[in-house]
């Protein structure tokens, strides 16, 4: 299961895209956005 964010309503999404269909099941957005971590990795440059 991953999360996405809905662009519509912006409503916290789990669903699984291998099994469930990509739609919001709130508003019946079609658009969902990877929900990312709050904390950024920094990768030090050589």
């Amino acid at each position: 299961m991953a999360g996405y964010i809905c662009a519509k309503c912006e409503k916290e999404i789990e669903i699984d895209p291998k099994v469930d269909r990509i739609i919001c099941p709130n508003c019946s957005g079609r658009i969902l956005l990877k929900k990312r971590p709050e904390i950024a990795k920094t990768i030090k440059a050589r």
